[in-house]
């Protein structure tokens, strides 16, 4: 058993795309849970993502909101593909890759798994998690599909365009992520869109990604540590505007 991940079939029935019910998938033997309620400012959220990405000890599961109508672009996007169209909301560049995101009536979240060694493929966590939303979704009703086969469609909105282990609804995306993986970790950052999540959603999806989850909170520490974060560089001209 490795220090982070178990073995385990714990994703059953049918999850669309032509996808297998029932096969193996991975569950977290111990994992953290912050669920914050009170909005934060979009440059206060990446900075939070990033020191608890740099200091975890074991995995981390995020749930946050937005105080103002934002909009989180990826590493690599042109600072002019942002700038003018989006015009007015709170812009921030994420320290994942990925596309333009809109952020305010969504529900956004990060996975942090510190380690690199244990840790699955980045596809195959990618589509672990995005298995684990579609069954919590489909259990409520919602008929999401995974998407088996990147559409053709170039875009740098995210949500206009789907990849790989994508959900969708009604032929419309749902569900993205973007993802950076270092010799310290993996932090992923995802979207949920276009409808309504269940109530307690990330209680759910913290269940089916670990074996014990431990319910937590921001520290004081680590807020104060993410408010220079956001002021030195995700706050920053320097970094929003660098491409």
């Amino acid at each position: 058993m490795s220090l982070y991940f178990a073995s385990f079939s714990v994703f059953r029935g049918p999850i669309g795309s032509g996808n297998s019910p029932g096969k193996s998938g991975m569950k977290f033997e111990k994992l953290r849970l912050i669920q914050e309620e009170s909005p934060r400012p979009a440059a206060e959220n990446m900075a939070i993502d990033e020191t608890l990405f740099l200091t975890a000890a074991y995995p981390v599961l995020r749930s946050y909101r937005w105080v103002r109508p934002s909009v989180s672009f990826g590493y690599f996007t042109p600072w002019s593909e942002v700038a003018l169209p989006y015009a007015g909301r709170d812009l921030v560049r994420r320290w994942t890759g990925g596309g333009i995101v809109e952020h305010g009536q969504d529900f956004t979240y990060s996975l942090i798994c510190p380690g690199n060694k244990s840790l699955p493929t980045t596809m195959e966590l990618y589509r672990l998690v995005h298995l684990a939303i579609s069954n919590i979704l489909l259990e409520s009703g919602c008929q999401v599909e995974m998407v088996p086969v990147s559409d053709p469609v170039r875009s740098s909105a995210c949500f206009e365009k789907a990849v790989q282990f994508d959900l969708k609804l009604r032929d419309e995306k749902i569900a993205g992520a973007a993802i950076r993986r270092s010799r310290k970790g993996l932090l992923l950052q995802g979207s949920i869109q276009r409808l309504e999540v269940p109530a307690q959603f990330e209680v759910l999806l913290a269940g089916a990604l670990g074996e014990q989850v431990d319910v937590s909170v921001v520290s004081d520490l680590m807020t104060e540590q993410a408010a220079h974060l956001a002021k030195e560089k995700y706050g920053a001209a320097e970094w929003n505007c660098r491409r």
